[in-house]
């Protein structure tokens, strides 16, 4: 078996290097709150630079979701379709995830919510 790791030797060791640095990891910083239904998620992330993370995860920016609303508005050339970014505030927690991934030292942590508004 040995001798068969060191035939293939080049192949190994480039596999080795490809895969190494490599992290996606999930933390459950809270077990999640069955009486609350997972409705809404909001994340707040920091980036990760050739493995130094820069930046602070809020729980308050986590707890804030964004997400983009089509209306139709009328303008004096006749309705318009237009896209807003909306948001609202999750006040009741499901649960609480804080996520890592990072390839080659170029990564993310976020902290993720879920629950209600």
């Amino acid at each position: 078996m040995i001798v068969a790791i060191y035939s293939k030797k080049p192949t190994f060791i480039l596999i080795f290097l490809l895969m190494s640095g490599c992290i996606m990891i999930d933390a459950d910083l809270q077990l999640p709150d069955e009486t609350v239904k997972p409705m809404l998620t909001g994340e707040d992330c920091v980036g990760i630079y050739f493995g130094i993370g820069t930046g602070t995860v809020r729980m308050t920016e986590a707890m804030k979701t964004h997400h983009n609303v089509q209306e139709e508005r009328q303008t004096s050339s006749g309705p318009e379709k237009i896209t807003v970014r909306g948001g609202l505030l999750i006040r009741r927690i499901h649960s609480v995830v804080l996520k890592d991934n990072a390839v080659f030292g170029f990564g993310k942590r976020c902290l993720v919510v879920t629950g209600e508004p």
